[in-house]
C-alpha cells in the first residue's frame, strides 16, 4: 500500500508551486503564457504514462511483478529529486517525461493485489489501493503547498540553507522522493513474487494435430439425433409467469 501511495503523492505535490516555477523559467516572457507551458509540462507527464503502461504490463509477464515495481519506484525516486533542482524548462519537461516513465509500472500493483488475495480479501485489498490513490493526492497537495521555497517560508529553520535558497522547490520534492525510498525499501524486504509460471508440458498424448476432426463423429451422430428431435410442445400454464401463476 506504501508503494501505492507514491505515485497519486508525486502527482498532486507540484500542483501548488507548478504555475510559480514555470513563471521563474527564462522562456516565458509574458505572464499569458505560463499557463500554457503548465499544461505542457502536465501532458508531458501523462503522455509517456500513456505510451508506456502497456509495456510494463507486458514486461511484469515475462519477467515478474516485483521487479518492474521496484524499477518503477527507484526511477520515480531519481526524477523527482531531479525535478526539484529544474532551472530550465526543457530540463523540466525531460524530467516530468521520464517521471511518467517510471510511474507506468505503477500499473503492476492490481495484478500483485489480485495474486496474493483470495475471495475472503480481494475486495477489501483492492479497496485499499483506492484509498492510498486518495489519501497520496490528498498529502502530496498539502506538503507542496506548504514546503515550497522553505528559506523564505520558514527563515527560522532554513533561513541559513544556501541549497534551498537556489533550489526553492527542492525539498517538497524530496519528500516525495522519500515516499518512493520508503515503498521501495518496504518493496524490496517484505514483497515477494507474485507470478507463478506455468511449465509448457511437452506431451503430445491426446493433442490435437492438422488431421484430427475438431468434432468426433460420435458428437456429429449426437447431433444428429438432437436436430431430429421434435420438442415437445408447451402448455398455456408452461407459459405463464410465476406472478400470472401467484395471482390465480
Amino acid at each position: 500500500m506504501a508503494m501505492r501511495m507514491a505515485e497519486p503523492f508525486g502527482l498532486t505535490l507540484i500542483l501548488p508551486f507548478m504555475y510559480e516555477m514555470v513563471g521563474g523559467f527564462d522562456i516565458v516572457h509574458d505572464p499569458k503564457d505560463i499557463a500554457f507551458y503548465a499544461g505542457f509540462l502536465m501532458m508531458s507527464f501523462h503522455f509517456l504514462r500513456t505510451l508506456t503502461v502497456m509495456h510494463w504490463g507486458i514486461v511484469s509477464d515475462r519477467i515478474g511483478r516485483r521487479p518492474v515495481l521496484l524499477f518503477g519506484l527507484l526511477g520515480d525516486l531519481l526524477t523527482f529529486a531531479l525535478f526539484g533542482i529544474s532551472k530550465s524548462f526543457t530540463w523540466a519537461v525531460v524530467v516530468r517525461c521520464l517521471n511518467g516513465f517510471f510511474t507506468g509500472s505503477i500499473v503492476v500493483i492490481r495484478p500483485i493485489v489480485a495474486e496474493i488475495s483470495d475471495d475472503t480479501n480481494r475486495a477489501r485489498m483492492m479497496s485499499m489501493i483506492q484509498l492510498m490513490l486518495t489519501l497520496g493526492s490528498m498529502l502530496g497537495g498539502a506538503v507542496g503547498g506548504l514546503l515550497v521555497d522553505p528559506v523564505n517560508n520558514y527563515p527560522w529553520l532554513f533561513g541559513n540553507s544556501v541549497l534551498f535558497r537556489e533550489y526553492p522547490y527542492l525539498l517538497p520534492c524530496l519528500v516525495g522522493s522519500s515516499i518512493s525510498l520508503f515503498g521501495l525499501v518496504i518493496g524490496y524486504i517484505y514483497l515477494d513474487e507474485s507470478l507463478v509460471v506455468q511449465p509448457r508440458t511437452t506431451s503430445t498424448v491426446g493433442a490435437a494435430s492438422e488431421t484430427t476432426p475438431l468434432v468426433s463423429e460420435m458428437q456429429c451422430e449426437e447431433g444428429r439425433r438432437e436436430a431430429n428431435t421434435a420438442p415437445e410442445p408447451l402448455s398455456r400454464w408452461d407459459i405463464l409467469t410465476p406472478t400470472v401463476i401467484r395471482f390465480l
